[in-house]
Formats: structure tokens, C-alpha cells, sequence
């Protein structure tokens, strides 16, 4: 069995790279987080783009229906 000075510095180094790996996991995760935060970001504001050009749309068929309607009671 081999003696407890080589065994030490062996768990030591073995912890040492298990938590490094841990590390970088937890750093890939946050990277991926951020980027499918930023595309949540991203479609949210096409979103907003599509419901602002639909209002838009209606306002504009509001206003040429009031017009329709004033021209008519004016006759």
C-alpha cells in the first residue's frame, strides 16, 4: 500500500482537477444562459416590432373608417 505522503498529494492534485472541472461547467452554463438570454431578448423585440406594425395597421383602418363615416354624414 502505498504510504500516506504520496497518497495526499495524489488527492490533493485529483481534487484540485475535479473542481476545475467544475468550474469551467458552471462558467460554459453561464455563457449558454447569457446567449439564450440575449436571443429571448432578441425575439421579444421582433415581437414587439410585429405587435407595434399590427397597431399601427388597425389605427390606420380606424382613422380611414372615421373618415368614411364623416364624409357620409356631411352628405
Amino acid at each position: 500500500m502505498p504510504s500516506a505522503s504520496i497518497l495526499r498529494p495524489l488527492m490533493l492534485s485529483m481534487s484540485f482537477l475535479l473542481s476545475a472541472c467544475g468550474v469551467s461547467d458552471s462558467g460554459t452554463a453561464a455563457v449558454t444562459a447569457a446567449q439564450l438570454k440575449a436571443r429571448e431578448a432578441e425575439q421579444a423585440q421582433a415581437t414587439k416590432a410585429q405587435i407595434q406594425q399590427q397597431l399601427d395597421a388597425v389605427n390606420q383602418q380606424a382613422e380611414e373608417r372615421r373618415k368614411q363615416i364623416d364624409a357620409a354624414t356631411r352628405q
